[in-house]
């Protein structure tokens, strides 16, 4: 009669270690969302299904609200309008998705904190999400600088970056 309750058990484990699984999966897609569906299609009508209500970015010197991190990809879009994105690899560990992304195009206008000199540009980061009921709830962002501003022809030390 002791085998039934360590049957039980690992049965319950792997319903638990599949759904944790599943879980990590349906994450990796929604972070995948943000850029191959909103950074490189332009499609933002979706935002309210990827993000929950109390998002927020948390930038170098200041956080930021869903509205305001929309506006800097709409920027990023107008400052490169042949913008292509690419997602390199995903890792999910938990509530937390970690995108590895890179971006090229040519800087045709003035916007986002690029200076619109017409440069072929590209630049990779790293942003990681951390998700609560299936939306994200807090992102943070690091990209290459050094290597934009190289691109951009200028000093990789040069004071503030775009966001």
């Amino acid at each position: 009669m002791r085998i039934v309750p360590l049957l039980i058990a690992a049965l319950l484990s792997v319903c638990f270690w599949r759904s944790a699984d599943a879980g990590a999966a349906d994450n990796v897609r929604t972070a995948k969302r943000v850029f191959l569906e909103s950074m490189a299609d332009g499609r933002f009508e979706h935002l309210n299904e990827i993000y929950g209500p109390d998002f927020v970015a948390h930038g170098a010197s200041r956080d930021y609200t869903l509205e305001q991190d929309t506006d800097d990809m709409h920027a990023w879009r107008a400052a490169m309008p042949d913008l292509r994105v690419r997602v390199e690899r995903t890792v999910a560990a938990g509530d937390l998705v970690a995108v590895h992304w890179k971006v090229e195009g040519t800087n045709t206008v003035a916007a986002g904190g690029l200076p619109g000199k017409g440069d072929r540009i590209g630049v990779e980061g790293m942003t990681f999400f951390r998700f609560s009921s299936g939306r994200i709830v807090e992102e943070w962002t690091v990209l290459d600088v050094a290597m934009l501003r190289k691109e951009l022809g200028e000093r990789p030390d040069a004071t503030d970056p775009p966001r």
